[in-house]
């Protein structure tokens, strides 16, 4: 008598459809195949997009049941992606539902996917294949979620009187089970059992069932029944189960252990390997008998020894171990692109089959079947952008590529110079965008830009090396999923084709001049007169500026700010225009030129930057005469630097002297004036006489939008502000100032710094100098110059004070004394 079905309280009926798919699904969505022991579907990516989908099964009584992951586990399915990312279904010949007969399985599958909004839809199709190679009396298969095993019913000849010992153990308990009722016993490594009816096992996920003529027993991994074991090193998942059905005359038992390998494949950077052990002690009865045949197998097909060779695979076996290693990217795999903040990089899966056919005796014949997907990590790769031997200097362009990657990489967009171009855009450019493929099936991004072109940025190095910079920032995204990313890089090329300028110098009439003759890059530079831009002194000091494209044309006046005076004397007025070009970031000089004149000393009041007052005074232009050689300032002791019977030349500082200053409007007005006393008159008795006193008043005035503030603030802070940026302190001076000092008003354009009990300014002097550059502005960091503030307020002492300041800063900061 045969056995009746196992009963698991709510199973999963068989259903009796038969043919071929029926394609309600639409055309070219779905495909299916026969393939081992399992239906295969598989949907394509496209028509699922990004939509959820779910599939369940259909009972024999129409009742549509959805598959969720513990009840595919429990009834032999298992949904994932194949290597493209198309979804994927494997479900097993014994699966619930799937309606059987000895050599032909049917089953029929619902498909709902579920976009983002709206209702799900179903597609259902009918899926029959015929059993292929014949049973074999056991058959195991590892699936990802669960292990398998199917014993064949049919009661064989009497080959050999022994008893496993798992049969052993479980007899008395069959003995003294229920009848007609299907039981479970599981035994564990300490020699205890745990005997239930199937009904209980398929309420702990278990799967029992029988067929027309087979015995089935599944197991998900990790349940409490099921232990980890070691075998030759190797993790091993066992779950030893005896399956038995008892009648009053008979008991009918079956051993239904199964054991997978579950060890971790190991994963280097050139390859991958996964290794098993050759004998399953669990499930071979008799070692010393064992023979086998291993095959290996990709996507549940077995392949032969030459396309194991021709894919580059190891496939080897000894007494212990059976070991598969995979070159990283090798056929059978697929190498795809990945993204990691941002990181290129890649990974490589493929999915492996270990299939093994072993006998011990005429009875122990078995097969075992292991599924095994492999993923490798995140392996970052770096871009390089390599331009060494493609750059074609004396053609004038840069040819640089972008790689490698793989086919599943597509350029978007290059932003050259900072300046995005589409490919399309690109093109129109002239940047020539194209793909350059390579043996091992990556690819590299070539781009070809002009040296001439404005978006490559030059510079000039020295001699007739002149450096050509290149930034480029590619976008690029992964195919299909249309992630971006991006990568950057800076190409250089310095090549020997500068012309450097020429100058030449003249002196005009009342003017220094200079003519630059243009060379390749200076068009590119900064023209400087001194230490300031030509573009702040040129209009402002009436300079005359020309340029036709191939000569420039400079005119600085003689007293215009921005000449240096190297010498004053009666023989005349020594003047150096400085001019510059200079690198528009760094402000270096990269050329420079100096025009030298020196023209008569006529009548003469010049007003320098420096707060020098120059003038020349002629005995002519009185009546009667003068001698000037007995002439002075306000001050007596300031005669002429140089003097003889008709000329005398005043040179001195309009901080001393006796200059008196006031505020004009916008100006800061300096007075002085040249005083002769006749031979013979007392400077202080009244007397009459023929000769009257002569007096000349020397003025200067200078606009308050280019003069630089000293002060001394109450805080006891000298402080250097830039008036080409108000408010920006350059330096400042701290000095030792007595609280006892009468207040004086605020007169500058200083930054007020009141000290911590700190009573108001003790005193604030103001001097005419030059503004200071950026350069000069660095000299002031991190310097402390302390000075004591006068004792008395007088004009003496305010002078003498000034002066102090002056040669402090002069001697501590080391400023030129053209500054002052």
């Amino acid at each position: 008598m045969t056995p009746p079905p196992v009963s698991s309280g709510t199973p999963l009926p068989y259903v009796s459809i038969w043919g071929w798919v029926t394609l309600l699904i639409p055309p070219g969505a779905a495909r299916t195949e026969c393939r081992g022991r399992y239906f295969w579907i598989w949907l394509d990516k496209a028509f699922v997009g990004q939509s959820r989908w779910h599939y369940g099964v259909y009972t024999e009584s129409g009742q549509y049941i959805e598959v969720t992951r513990q009840l595919a586990s429990q009834c032999g399915f298992m949904a994932g992606t194949d290597l493209r990312g198309n979804p994927q279904i494997r479900i097993s010949f014994l699966a619930c539902s799937v309606h059987n007969t000895v050599s032909d399985f049917s089953l029929q599958l619902r498909v709902e996917v579920t976009g983002a909004v709206g209702p799900s839809i179903p597609y259902d199709m009918t899926i029959r294949c015929p059993l292929g190679a014949p049973w074999s009396p056991r058959e195991i298969v590892c699936e990802e979620n669960y292990m398998e095993v199917s014993v064949r019913r049919a009661v064989p000849g009497i080959a050999r009187e022994v008893l496993n010992e798992d049969w052993i153990a479980a007899w008395p308990v069959a003995q003294g089970a229920l009848n007609q009722v299907w039981q479970v016993v599981f035994h564990f490594r300490n020699g205890s059992l745990l005997s239930m009816p199937a009904t209980q096992a398929h309420s702990l996920g278990y799967g029992v069932n029988t067929t027309a003529t087979r015995v089935l027993f599944r197991a998900p991994y990790g349940t409490a029944q099921s232990e980890i074991t070691s075998v030759e090193g190797l993790e091993v998942a066992v779950a030893r189960v005896t399956v038995f059905y008892k009648q009053a005359w008979m008991i009918l038992m079956v051993d239904t252990a199964v054991a997978c390998p579950v060890n971790s494949p190991v994963v280097n950077a050139t390859s991958l390997s996964w290794v098993t052990p050759r004998i399953l002690p669990s499930l071979v009865l008799w070692p010393e008998q064992y023979q086998d045949e291993v095959q290996m197998g990709l996507d549940g097909r077995v392949i032969d020894a030459g396309t194991v060779a021709r894919n580059g695979y190891t496939f080897l076996t000894d007494s212990r171990l059976i070991r598969i290693v995979v070159p990283i990217g090798a056929p059978g795999g697929l190498l795809q692109s990945a993204l990691v903040s941002n990181r290129y990089g890649t990974r490589y899966s493929i999915h492996l089959l270990l299939d093994r056919h072993w006998q011990g005796d005429e009875s122990d014949r078995t097969r075992h079947c292991s599924y095994r997907p492999i993923h490798t990590p995140f392996s970052p790769q770096t871009p390089q952008i390599i331009d060494g031997r493609y750059t074609v200097a004396a053609q004038g362009y840069f040819k640089v590529r972008l790689g490698h990657f793989l086919p599943d990489v597509e350029l978007v967009s290059v932003s050259v110079g900072g300046h995005p171009f589409s490919r399309l855009e690109a093109e129109d450019r002239g940047f020539e965008p194209h793909e350059v493929p390579n043996p091992n099936d990556t690819r590299a991004f070539g781009l070809r830009v002009p040296f001439a072109d404005p978006l490559v940025q030059q510079q000039y190095l020295h001699g007739p090396l002149r450096r050509y910079t290149l930034r480029l920032n590619y976008t690029l995204q992964l195919l299909p999923t249309g992630e971006a990313f991006t990568q950057a890089g800076l190409i250089t090329c310095d090549v020997p084709d500068v012309v450097p300028p020429s100058f030449q110098g003249s002196c005009e009439a009342g003017a220094l001049a200079l003519l630059m003759t243009h060379g390749t890059l200076d068009r590119f530079w900064v023209p400087y007169v001194g230490e300031r831009p030509l573009s702040q002194l040129a209009a402002p000091h009436s300079y005359r500026v020309s340029d036709d494209g191939h000569h420039f044309h400079l005119a600085v006046p003689l007293l215009a700010a921005g000449l240096v005076y190297e010498s004053i004397s009666l023989q005349g007025l020594t003047a150096r225009l400085d001019f510059s070009l200079r690198d528009k970031k760094t402000r270096s000089v990269l050329a420079s030129f100096a025009v030298v004149c020196t023209f008569p000393t006529g009548q003469l009041l010049v007003c320098l930057p420096n707060g020098t007052l120059v003038a020349m005074v002629l005995s002519r232009d009185t009546k009667p005469a003068i001698d000037p050689r007995r002439t002075h300032l306000k001050d007596p002791d300031c005669g002429p630097v140089a003097s003889d019977s008709s000329r005398a030349l005043f040179s001195f500082s309009l901080a001393s002297c006796g200059t008196t200053r006031r505020f004009e409007g916008g100006y800061l007005v300096y007075e002085n004036e040249v005083t002769f006393v006749p031979e013979g008159v007392p400077a202080t008795s009244p007397i009459i006489t023929r000769d009257s006193r002569y007096r000349l008043t020397l003025r200067c005035r200078y606009p308050l939008t280019e003069m630089l503030w000293v002060s001394c603030p109450a805080d006891l802070w000298v402080e250097v502000s830039d008036p080409q940026v108000p408010g920006h302190l350059l330096g400042s001076v701290q000095p030792m100032c007595r609280p006892s000092l009468v207040p004086r008003p605020f007169c500058g354009l200083g930054r007020w710094l009141p000290a911590q009990g700190a009573g108001n300014m003790c005193g604030r002097v103001c001097l005419p100098v030059l503004p200071f550059s950026w350069e000069r502005a660095n000299m002031l960091e991190n310097r402390r110059v302390a000075i004591a503030a006068p004792a008395e307020t007088s004009p003496q002492a305010q002078s003498q004070w000034v002066s102090d300041v002056r040669a402090e800063l002069l001697s501590k900061l080391q400023w030129p004394h053209s500054y002052f």
